[in-house]
Order: C-alpha cells, then sequence, then structure tokens
C-alpha cells in the first residue's frame, strides 16, 4: 500500500456492567464481600474492583483445574467478543493468585465445535496463529504494562511497553482435554516493575484468541477498545479500560529484578563480511566489531541504570526492510537493547506533531544514531511519574556525535490527564543541535471528549546551515471518541528547517487544518465494519500549497472468514527543492481481498493503481502463510509494480519472495529466506538475496545466532556472522 496506515480504532457499544446493589441492615458486609468474591457473569469495565487472593504456594495443574486453590482465585468468565462486539460464543474461565514469589493464572477454554490450533513449538514465533489465552498487567498507570500469553503446547510468547526485546523467563503449561484444553501461567514477580509494599492495586486483564475463527475474546470491555490483527493485539494502550485488582501484598524485594548483563562475541566470515546496515536502511562497508557490553542495575523496582559499552550492530537479531513505495520517509523500529528499553520514556509519539497520513515527527528518534560507542540511561517510573535521562557518545569517523536527551512525563491512575517535556542535545561533527518538546493532554472518560497540545522548539548551529537557527513544531487538537465513532480536528504548523538532527521529521515547512473520523459497526452476517477517513491541506509559510491529503479506507470481515479493504488515497507534495513548486500527485485507488485473515493459513490479494509523482503506477500483492505439520512455516508472496510515464515509457518489476521457518524446540529455531526481484521499473534494486538464520536461546538465558546474508539487502551477501550472546542476571528486557 502506498502508506501504511495503524488507526484500527474499533469501538461500538459502551458496555458498563455492575456488580448488584448491596443488601442493608446487618448482612451488609458479609453481602458486600461474597459479591465481590462472586464470579464474573458478564464482562467487566474500568470501574470494578476485585479484592487478590493470596496463597502459600504454588497450585498443581491438571486440565480440569481441580487443585483446591482456584477456588479462592480471582475468578473470570463470560468474556466479551471483541472482533463481533457480541458476547463470546465459546465459554472461557480464567484464574489469578499470587504469592510472596509469582503471579499464578490459569484458564479453562470450551472449544466445542471449533478446531484447536497448536501448531507452533517455540516461544515467541508465530504469535495469533495458534489459539491462546493471557493476561493483561498494568502495574503503574499505564506506563508499565505487560502481557503473558500461552498456547495449547504451552508455547509463549510475551509484550511489555518498557522494551521490544522483553523476554524474561516464566513457565506456561497446558494440556489438552477433547474438545477443550486448559494452561496455567507462573509470572514472577520479578518479571515486572511493579512498587512493593502494602495494599498495591495494579489494573488487569484475561484475553483469549480463538485462531480457527480469528477472533479475539477480552475479559474487560469498552466500546472504545481496539481489534486488530496479532502482533498488534493485544494493544498494550487499551490497559485504561481494564479493572482494579486491589489489596495485593508485596515485599519490595520481590518486584525488584536482580542486576543483569550481557556479552557478545562476534565473528563475520565472508567476502561481505564487512558490510552492514546503516541508520539511513543502506549498506556500507564498517569495521566488525567482537565484543560488547549491555548492562542494567535496578535502582529501585522500578528505576534501572542501564549501560552500553561497543553495541552491535548487526541487526542478526531482527531485520527490517520494505519495498513499499511510500510518500513520506519510513519510521523503523528499534531493536538495539541500550535503546529499546524505556524508550517509551523519551518521547511521546501518541502526541507529537504530524499529520494522520505520514509517520508522527519524533525530536528523539534512535534508529537515526548509527553505531556508537557507548551509552548510559537512567529511566523508569515513580508514583504517577515517568522519566529518562540518557547519554550516547560515538567516535566512529561517519557519524561522529556526543548527544544527550530526557524526557518526563505525569499521568494521573485514570489516564485522564497527563503533561510531558522530552528534549535533545545533539553535538555532532558537523555542528550542534538542541530541541525541547512540551505538551500536555486529557480526556473525560464520560463524554469521550479528548484534547491535546504539542510543541517543540529546536535552536541549531550547523555547518549545513551556517548560523544559529531557530524553528519550531506546534499542534494540537480536539477529538470526540464515543463507543462506534470518533472524530478529531486538529491544526498542524511546522516551520522552514526544523529537522532535529537526532529525530524524525517526514515534512516541515506546513501549516494548515487536519482531521479524521472512523466508526466501527457490526451486523447479522458480518463479524465487523470499520473505515477511517482523514484529510489535510497545508500552506508552506510563504502561503503557498505544500501539501493535500485525503484517506479513506473501510474493512468488511463476514463470518464466512472473507476480508474486503477498499481504500482511496490523493494526495499532493510539493517539495522546493525537487520540483520548484510543482505539486506531485500521490494518489491510489486500491482493494484488498483476503481469506482465513487473522487464522494460521490467510491468503490475501492486493490491487492498486493511480499516479505517483512523475509517472503512473500500478500495483499487485498476493501473500500467504500456513503452517506445515507441527514444526515448518511458510510465507510466500508474489508482487509487482508497474510504471508509465513520458519521459521512462513503460516498465516494471516482480518480486518473489519465499520464507521457510522451522522450529526445531521450544527455544530453537532456523529460518531459510529466498528473495527474487528482477526489472528496473519499481522501488528495490534488483537482485537474488538468499538469507538464513540459526537461533537458540538456552536455558541459561544466553543465546546463539548463526546467520548467512540478511533479507533486508538486495542481493545476497556473502558473508556469514556467529554471535554469542552470554547473559547473567535477570530476563532480557526487566
Amino acid at each position: 500500500m502506498l502508506v501504511q496506515m495503524a488507526h484500527a480504532r474499533a469501538a461500538q457499544a459502551n458496555l458498563s456492567l455492575r456488580l448488584s446493589a448491596w443488601c442493608s441492615g446487618g448482612a451488609l458486609f458479609a453481602t458486600a464481600l461474597a459479591a465481590l468474591l462472586a464470579p464474573v457473569e458478564a464482562a467487566v469495565d474500568r470501574n470494578q474492583t476485585f479484592p487478590a487472593a493470596r496463597v502459600t504456594g504454588a497450585p498443581t495443574f491438571d486440565p480440569a483445574l481441580s487443585d483446591p486453590a482456584w477456588a479462592k482465585a480471582v475468578k473470570a468468565t463470560s468474556f466479551f467478543d471483541l472482533t463481533t462486539r457480541r458476547p463470546a460464543a465459546l465459554q472461557t474461565t480464567a484464574y489469578l493468585l499470587y504469592d510472596d514469589q509469582n503471579l499464578y493464572v490459569a484458564f479453562r477454554a470450551e472449544q466445542a465445535g471449533v478446531a484447536i490450533h497448536a501448531a507452533q513449538t517455540t516461544n515467541q514465533i508465530g504469535f495469533g496463529q495458534d489459539d491462546a489465552v493471557g493476561i493483561g498487567i498494568d502495574t503503574s498507570a499505564g506506563q508499565e504494562t505487560y502481557f503473558f500469553e500461552a498456547t495449547p503446547r504451552g508455547v509463549r510468547y510475551q509484550q511489555s511497553s518498557e522494551s521490544s526485546r522483553y523476554d524474561p523467563p516464566w513457565r506456561a503449561q497446558a494440556a489438552v482435554d477433547g474438545s477443550n484444553w486448559a494452561a496455567m501461567l507462573t509470572i514472577p514477580l520479578k518479571d515486572l516493575r511493579a512498587a512493593g509494599g502494602k495494599d498495591k492495586a495494579w489494573r488487569i486483564n484475561f484475553i483469549r484468541i480463538v485462531a480457527g475463527v480469528g477472533e479475539h475474546y477480552t475479559w474487560a470491555y469498552d466500546g472504545l477498545m481496539q481489534d486488530g490483527q496479532p502482533p498488534n493485539w493485544p494493544p498494550l494502550t487499551d490497559a485504561r479500560y481494564w479493572p482494579t485488582l486491589q489489596g495485593l501484598d508485596i515485599a519490595s524485594t520481590s518486584t525488584r529484578p536482580k542486576p543483569r548483563a550481557a556479552i557478545y562475541g562476534l565473528e563475520s566470515f565472508g567476502k561481505d563480511r564487512n558490510v552492514f546496515q546503516q541508520a539511513n536502511n543502506t549498506f556500507a562497508t564498517q569495521s566488525v566489531r567482537n565484543y560488547g557490553l549491555d548492562l542494567v542495575y535496578p535502582l529501585t523496582s522500578t528505576i534501572a541504570a542501564v549501560g552500553t559499552l561497543n553495541p552491535d550492530f548487526s541487526n542478526v537479531e531482527v531485520d527490517q526492510q520494505t519495498i513499499v513505495p511510500q510518500e513520506f520517509p519510513r519510521n523503523l523500529n528499534e531493536y538495539r537493547p541500550f535503546f529499546a528499553q524505556g524508550s517509551q520514556y523519551f518521547t511521546n509519539q501518541s502526541f507529537a506533531p504530524g499529520n494522520d497520513i505520514q509517520p508522527p515527527d519524533e525530536i528523539f528518534y534512535s534508529p537515526s544514531i548509527g553505531p556508537f560507542d557507548r551509552g548510559l540511561k537512567v529511566e523508569g517510573t515513580f508514583g504517577n511519574q515517568s522519566f529518562g535521562l540518557l547519554s550516547v557518545r560515538s567516535t566512529v569517523p561517519t557519524d561522529i556525535l556526543d548527544d544527550q536527551a530526557f524526557g518526563y512525563k505525569h499521568i494521573t491512575s485514570n489516564r485522564t490527564f497527563l503533561y510531558w517535556v522530552n528534549g535533545v542535545f545533539a553535538h555532532h561533527d558537523i555542528g550542534n543541535d538542541s530541541t525541547v518538546e512540551t505538551g500536555i493532554a486529557g480526556r473525560n472518560l464520560a463524554t469521550g471528549f479528548v484534547w491535546g497540545y504539542d510543541q517543540g522548539l529546536e535552536q541549531m548551529n550547523l555547518s549545513t546551515n551556517p548560523g544559529d537557527g531557530f524553528a519550531f513544531a506546534r499542534s494540537g487538537f480536539v477529538d470526540v471518541h464515543k463507543p462506534n465513532y470518533e472524530w478529531n480536528v486538529g491544526y498542524l504548523d511546522i516551520s522552514p528547517g526544523y529537522d532535529p538532527l537526532d529525530g524524525f521529521t517526514a515534512v516541515n515547512d506546513i501549516r494548515g487544518l487536519q482531521g479524521f473520523t472512523d466508526f466501527t459497526a457490526s451486523y447479522p452476517g458480518i463479524k465487523n465494519w470499520t473505515g477511517f477517513f482523514t484529510a489535510d491541506r497545508f500552506l508552506n509559510h510563504m502561503g503557498n500549497p505544500k501539501e493535500a491529503d485525503f484517506f479513506g479506507t473501510t474493512d468488511i470481515f463476514t463470518n464466512n472468514l472473507f476480508h474486503l479493504n477498499l481504500t482511496q488515497q490523493t494526495s499532493s507534495l510539493d517539495d522546493p527543492v525537487l520540483t520548484g513548486g510543482v505539486m506531485l500527485p500521490f494518489n491510489q485507488s486500491s482493494f484488498t481481498l483476503g481469506y482465513r485473515d487473522g487464522t494460521p493459513s490467510p491468503i490475501d490479494f492486493f490491487y492498486g493503481e493511480g499516479p505517483f509523482s512523475t509517472f503512473y503506477l500500478q500495483q499487485f500483492n498476493a501473500s500467504t502463510t500456513r503452517p506445515i505439520g507441527t514444526h515448518l512455516n511458510l510465507s510466500l508472496i508474489y508482487a509487482g509494480t508497474h510504471e508509465r510515464s513520458a519521459l521512462i515509457g513503460v516498465d516494471g518489476q516482480i518480486l518473489r519472495s519465499v520464507a521457510l521457518g522451522e522450529s526445531i524446540g521450544p527455544d530453537t529455531n532456523v529460518t531459510l529466506a529466498l528473495r527474487s526481484i528482477n526489472g528496473q521499473g519499481g522501488f528495490a534494486a534488483p537482485g537474488l538475496n538468499f538469507a538464513a538464520g540459526f537461533h537458540e536461546k538456552f536455558r541459561s538465558g544466553s543465546e546463539l545466532f548463526v546467520n548467512y546474508g540478511t533479507p533486508a539487502a538486495s542481493v545476497s551477501l556473502d558473508r556469514f556472522i556467529v554471535k554469542y550472546l552470554l547473559r547473567f542476571g535477570s530476563g532480557e528486557g526487566t
């Protein structure tokens, strides 16, 4: 697609079910206590509170969950189907207990009439392709949020707001019993950043994925909660809709992780042994780094010091690639350990300046920083506050820098009011650049009214722009967010030259209005129907047209697992350097037809066409993924572009891609990828690229990577990389 949209603002009816009224008189206390301890018979909301249940030891696990300890647990039933916006068709029961060291979570999932899917065998591989149950935990007003999920085979997955590399030690057991299955999750308290003490309160939720029908269940429900396709579901931001778990009594030592260290050793072989991906997503020759260190030392249970020395830049853990034409620069994900941990404390992306089509601007965008020598930061939360302080240095000849960044955010426990201040002080060989960003936002839970304002101020003195320069970016919006629709109107003003040295700016020198609206609906025969429409018009600061956009998309998912997407984008953009004031079109009409999306074996076909810059562009893409047996996963893509213009005539490009993954064990997998691109008329360099990877995680937490080439390159790199990570202490990302 022309631009990757991340708007899945699903919502319909607001379900706000309350516990029954309490009796009066002498039986008031007993009745109230019984009501609190009784099973929940309908999806719950954010206003409900449940007392935590403490035990003295771990309950035993069996498919029937027969241990008497479960009778004392917080018990959740009557889940809601977030996909169809109706009560869940299949029964799910969840239980929660805790002791001095662990949380214990058990599920009983009834599945008569729907086949149980459990093909994956390696942890963290193929999330969403199998049935799964899980728990969401918010220990700090949405600033420290976690999910832990398990499949019917006991395969584990986890996500955390504190790090994209979150991978702590925890256990999952599972068993299939006819058409039903059960699971038990044992989660060490040390895996969670949480303040110790008496009468602590967390927000919690229980979820379930029914892969055979592509549906997602949730115990807590609000009409504003969003559905989506894994790995974009479940979203950590929905924690504000979860009920409260009250009365936790946790020793401060129970939630304080051990210090951890990871020492890597790396060797590279082959003709292209010293060719690596750069911060701008190109490949260039660079000296190989053979060893380095990452260190985390918890100062409290919620604050940690993070350091790195000679960090790796080989990207053997993850490769990012795209062959999609885009009007604006692409926003990449950060995976390097030093930057990944606590990255949310240095930016406020949800309210950052930017329009509703291009990626949000950021004053600190760590992927823009290439290889560096060392870094140190302190980050974490205390009460309703989060903060981060960071320093990073590089003496790499291609990118000499000595930069500092900070962030501070205050947010109320119900997330109805927040303010923030972030700053970056960049000192590069080409000069200095300082940017400070402040903002404020609020939400009315009763009316759905949301508002926000953000402003960035930049002072620069660069050899590329001699003399002191001043630039700014500011944006504000008002929004009404209802259970089945939303509308938003905002104003964006980014001055000429605004482009923080360590940041991400899609386009500057624009000012004007923008807005969007979306809706969600559900009808008989249709699982859900969503739509999103946005428009903007910006002038430059001389009063000339600079950018105008319209984007509209609608998705329909039927009960028989068909999916139809219709999208229209009409955009024009002026780049005075390239066009001298001529507005270039970036228009596309497209549709996607999918079958079994959200299940283990989706099939999708995409077609789009329209004028793109100086030529007419046609594109298609056919793709599928599917498990083969219990150890193999196959992905196939066949795509093409066709360009037509008066200058170049007719040209095209075809992409063929096949990827095969084999799950050798719970923590071992092999991946093979072959991609062929031929023709010049497209958005990728032509060539044949073969890449392979082997990964094993040992019981100690240490890891081994053996990679040949990389799928991010345009052609095969004759490069073997062997990397060993020796880990000590607590789990990754804690």
